[in-house]
């Protein structure tokens, strides 16, 4: 066993949650990003409503969203009840060119946030694999 070095710094642990590592702001920013991006992106611009400015009803739900699921208040359920993304995204079609499509923009606009607000790769991954992750689950049309 070693002894204990009671004067040496120890690493401080990483706080549990993206939200309170990352805080408010770069989730804002990646809501606001991404649909910044779709706008222009006439893949899948038809699918979204005429307004995604950055004080649209669209951008507040995803900045609320992502806010929520990375640990911070949970505005989103207060204000619209369970997420259940999937259930709210049926009435649009959703198949692997759209979800490429919208992941493209998402990704793109994680980049964007993460190399502004200096996020770390650790936390970065962490967002990253729940766009992955939701994008995929949102297809609801076969091949």
């Amino acid at each position: 066993m070693q002894p204990s070095n009671p004067g040496a710094e120890q690493p401080s642990p990483q706080p549990a949650t993206v939200y309170a590592r990352i805080g408010p702001e770069p989730l804002a920013q990646l809501a606001v990003r991404l649909y910044a991006n779709i706008d222009s992106d006439q893949r899948i611009r038809a699918i979204f409503p005429a307004d995604l400015s950055s004080q649209s009803e669209s951008v507040r739900d995803m900045r609320e969203f992502l806010t929520q699921f990375f640990g911070g208040p949970a505005a989103y359920s207060d204000r619209k009840g369970h997420p259940r993304l999937r259930a709210r995204h049926m009435k649009f079609r959703i198949g692997r060119d759209e979800r490429d499509a919208w992941l493209e923009n998402a990704l793109a606009a994680l980049d964007s946030v993460a190399s502004e607000f200096a996020i770390d790769a650790t936390t970065t991954a962490e967002i990253r694999g729940y766009l992955v992750h939701a994008s995929e689950f949102m297809i609801n049309q076969p091949a």
